[in-house]
């Protein structure tokens, strides 16, 4: 207990207060408990007044600490933010009322030096360049409308000419229910959008040419033809297909390929007008899109102009180049009213185009698409010809000039369709070569041949060798060998027995390649006849190099004989230059007994022709050897395809 006897602590305030009045602890003990109790309240009311004044200084000073803490958080908050915009890919922007830019944070290391020049004009984001696929209408509707926008992304060329790509979103900003602007962010999406429209680049344009390829092609096809329809006009579809360019590709490369299209697409496109549409295929097919151009006689003259710049020589490889192409034009509505009716019809017109001779124009005609459609049937039959058995050999005997004794056979290939009956080559060759069926074609003759050779010596007719024809790129391939030699093993007679024949112009085509092929038959054992000689542009040089066996004047130049002098002095000039060579002369086409006589003393070695036989089935063609006796001497046989 205090001394006071009240049992509490004594404010120190009370005490000093009861001192100054000379009042001891004593005294206070003798006062009565009425005193006592006064005293109580006084201290009571003391130390509730120093309490309160301590809470209120106490809020005070937490709250200082606690805004102090706020403030600094909210600078650490506003530094965070400052330090990221600064850092971050996005930027943000403002604009005011009017769309003008107030506020751009793009930093000049981000190329904002140059968007900060848009601070205070009046230009609005669509002012920028839109990309595919960015629409401005739709940013116009929904600035209009005050309502937000998301991922609009805009072209922006930066001072150095450089292009920039910006991906744009914002929203708009209401005080007081009144609009004040727009704010937003803007990200750098240049990387992305060059390497986008690269592959649209790829996807959608030729990466030999630039020109458009058939995708590009195909939708601006149905563009014009929407177009068309809509305006009444006419529009055209050309086609056009370089003539002999695999001849390009196998004999010089598929860089010279390559360098060919590309200056075919340079000429083509100098001709052209910016209208009109120019696109590649696919190897050396171009298609041209055409708006009505003031018909048919405006078509033709253009059609002219693109041959004659198809056939303006080109230097590739250090090879000068004479190329030409053929042309086929369809028009819409009257030739096809969509898109894959034109083509074929356009396409149609070309091939008739080819047929024609090449390095020409057609427009389409309703009897082409019959002719083209039984074109395509006949193909197909004919990738079935193989395997049904329906191909042939037709034999045609040669003759010795001097003894009129038979001294050899011609092969001819014929097709026995199952309802267009006995084909002729010319029949079905072409589309063979078209399709890619004569290097399978060329070794079915090969072992054919072969087998029949056995087959002739089995009966007693005694066929010392047989030639067989082959196109250029058959007698050219790696695998020629490869074949002669299987052929030659399962038939079961020697290398010897086997000649092969080219025509003088496929061998001028490529002459290294032609004597590469020669030296390596030559070690096989296999010797080279040159066929139709005199229509093409052979030099001695090339002829003594090649060191054929046999040279075969062409039918042309023995149909004018006896009376065609100028016939007769160019036989007799080959064949004295052939015999200086070593090389044996046959004529071609002898279908006259004054054709006869006139090569025999022009020096021929052997005749073929019409007057001494027509080609025979092999069984035919054996009776008529026995019956000739031939099977009693040596017999030189030529097998080809025609």
């Amino acid at each position: 207990m205090n001394s006071d006897g009240t049992g509490e602590k004594q404010h120190p305030l009370l005490i000093r207060q009861l001192r100054r009045a000379g009042i001891s602890k004593g005294d206070l003990r003798a006062q009565d408990a009425r005193f006592r109790d006064l005293l109580l309240a006084v201290n009571r009311a003391y130390i509730e007044n120093d309490r309160e004044h301590y809470l209120a200084q106490r809020s005070q000073e937490i709250s200082s600490r606690e805004m102090s803490l706020l403030h600094a958080e909210l600078s650490a908050s506003q530094a965070r933010l400052a330090s990221l915009v600064s850092l971050s890919s996005d930027w943000v922007w403002e604009q005011d009322e009017n769309l003008r830019f107030t506020y751009i944070s793009a930093t000049p290391d981000q190329a904002g030096s140059s968007l900060q020049d848009l601070i205070g004009t009046v230009r609005d984001v669509s002012a920028f360049a839109p990309v595919p696929g960015s629409d401005p209408a739709e940013y116009h509707r929904l600035t209009a409308e005050r309502k937000p926008f998301r991922n609009f992304v805009y072209g922006h060329e930066l001072p150095d000419g450089s292009p920039m790509y910006l991906r744009i979103s914002g929203e708009p900003v209401f005080d007081n229910g009144g609009f004040v602007g727009y704010r937003g962010v803007a990200c750098d999406v240049t990387q992305a959008t060059l390497a986008e429209q690269t592959a649209n680049r790829l996807a959608c344009f030729d990466c030999l040419t630039g020109l458009a390829n058939r995708s590009m092609f195909m939708r601006e096809l149905d563009i014009r033809l929407s177009r068309a329809n809509r305006e009444g006009h006419t529009l055209a579809l050309m086609f056009i297909d370089l003539d002999r360019f695999k001849n390009v590709n196998d004999s010089l490369g598929h860089c010279a390929g390559d360098e060919m299209l590309r200056i075919i697409a340079n000429r083509l496109t100098r001709v052209l007008r910016k209208t009109d549409f120019l696109a590649r295929l696919g190897g050396d097919e171009f298609v041209i899109l055409i708006d009505d151009r003031g018909g048919p006689e405006a078509l033709q003259i253009l059609a002219e102009r693109l041959l004659t710049q198809l056939r303006r020589p080109m230097d590739l490889m250090n090879t000068v180049v004479q190329s030409s192409g053929s042309v086929g034009i369809a028009l819409h509505p009257g030739d096809g009213e969509d898109a894959a009716t034109l083509i074929r019809c356009a396409d149609t017109a070309m091939y008739q185009a080819k047929a024609r001779g090449k390095n020409n124009f057609q427009f389409f005609a309703a009897e082409l698409a019959h002719r083209a459609s039984d074109r395509f049937t006949m193909q197909s039959d004919l990738h079935d010809a193989l395997d049904l058995g329906e191909l042939r050999l037709h034999y045609q005997p040669l003759f010795d000039a001097d003894s009129g004794r038979c001294c050899g056979v011609e092969a001819l290939v014929r097709w026995q369709h199952a309802s267009k009956g006995l084909l002729l080559p010319g029949e079905f060759l072409p589309l063979a070569q078209e399709s890619g069926m004569m290097a399978r074609i060329g070794s079915w003759v090969i072992a054919s041949a072969c087998q029949q050779v056995r087959s002739w010596r089995a009966a007693g007719i005694w066929v010392p060798r047989c030639s067989v024809n082959l196109g250029l790129q058959e007698f050219i391939s790696e695998q020629l060998l490869d074949n002669i030699a299987v052929a030659l093993a399962s038939a079961g007679i020697e290398p010897e027995a086997l000649q092969l024949e080219i025509t003088e112009h496929q061998l001028m085509a490529d002459p290294k390649r032609v004597q590469w092929q020669i030296h390596r038959l030559r070690k096989l054992g296999v010797t080279l006849a040159i066929d139709d000689f005199g229509t093409g542009y052979s030099s001695l040089s090339h002829l003594k190099q090649l060191s054929a066996g046999t040279l075969k004047i062409d039918r042309s130049f023995i149909k004018g004989l006896p009376r065609d002098h100028e016939s007769a002095a160019i036989v007799g000039a080959v064949v004295a230059m052939a015999h200086t060579l070593g090389m044996k002369v046959v004529a071609e086409g002898v279908e006259t007994e004054d054709q006869l006589e006139m090569v025999r003393q022009l020096g021929c070695d052997q005749v073929q022709g019409f007057l001494l036989g027509r080609p025979l089935a092999a069984g035919q063609l054996a009776a008529h050897l026995k019956s000739a006796g031939t099977s009693q001497s040596p017999t030189e046989m030529k097998l080809g395809l025609g």
